[in-house]
């Protein structure tokens, strides 16, 4: 059999991840001395809660291999088990190194990793495609391989109210170019090459939005898109709905970024993640 596992930072539900037969090791979130299991014990309307009223900057930690080996040695009870391991850019994170010190340790031949090169939602249709690939019959090898091909397929936007957490984090990347260049305007920020870069400043929301319909069509066909909006739920409607318009036969579905992701995001952000066809 061929298990899935990912990381908390591809904002699975714990619904969809019991639906996928996904595991989900999760990262912590800090809050000074307090500590919080990603998802675990601390779900995205609590962690911007926290974030608003707290006066101390959150940070974020990886899992450790030992919880990587937690999760995988279960799954590998029978010979003939495997696992693909999707994760969080390894340019974001650490996860992955800790997954593949848990893969050296256990069974290297029967664990698959795969660097999805993004985060979120991109993520998560990376391990959504996969569950397909392996429901289609296809060895865990060869699902693991189109998991690698489909990176390049995958496309985030978002636009963040504010670079300060991104930069704060150590997760700015290539969006460093767009600091001192915001009075006024808002960052739009997409993913390359598994690392943050900027794609334009805008005046406001709304042109903002209007820009990543845009380049959303200009992407045309693809598979799936995801809307999401971080700790700025009143921000959703307005970008679902423009999404709708402009791409009437595309599957839409709507979520909220995680503790962990929304760290470097902040409050007040609003995005897309979307996924070619193969």
């Amino acid at each position: 059999m061929i298990h899935i596992v990912t990381d908390s930072t591809a904002d699975l539900s714990p619904a969809d991840a019991g639906r996928l037969g996904v595991t989900v090791v999760p990262l912590t979130v800090r809050f000074g001395e307090e500590q919080f299991q990603d998802g675990v014990d601390l779900d995205s309307d609590a962690f911007y809660a926290k974030l608003a009223s707290s006066s101390v900057n959150p940070t974020t930690s990886q899992p450790t291999p030992e919880q990587f080996q937690r999760a995988y040695a279960p799954l590998l009870q029978n010979p003939e088990d495997q696992v693909v391991s999707l994760h969080i850019s390894g340019k974001l994170s650490g996860t992955l190194q800790s997954a593949n010190i848990a893969r050296q340790e256990l069974d290297a031949g029967r664990i698959h990793l795969v660097d999805s090169e993004t985060v979120s939602a991109g993520l998560q249709f990376l391990v959504q495609a996969a569950a397909e690939d392996i429901a289609a019959g296809l060895d865990a090898g060869t699902v693991a391989q189109r998991a690698e091909a489909r990176r390049s397929k995958v496309t985030i936007y978002v636009l963040l109210d504010t670079l300060t957490y991104l930069q704060r984090g150590g997760r700015i990347g290539r969006a460093q170019a767009l600091i001192g260049s915001l009075l006024g305007v808002k960052p739009l920020l997409t993913t390359k090459d598994g690392e943050v870069g900027p794609q334009a400043r805008v005046r406001s929301r709304r042109q903002g939005i209007e820009m990543i319909t845009e380049l959303l069509q200009e992407r045309l066909p693809l598979r799936r898109v995801a809307a999401f909006h971080c700790g700025a739920p009143e921000l959703l409607p307005v970008l679902e709905k423009r999404l709708r318009a402009a791409l009437p036969d595309v599957e839409i579905v709507t979520g909220q970024v995680g503790p962990v992701v929304g760290v470097y995001t902040g409050p007040g952000g609003v995005g897309i993640a979307a996924l070619a066809p193969d």
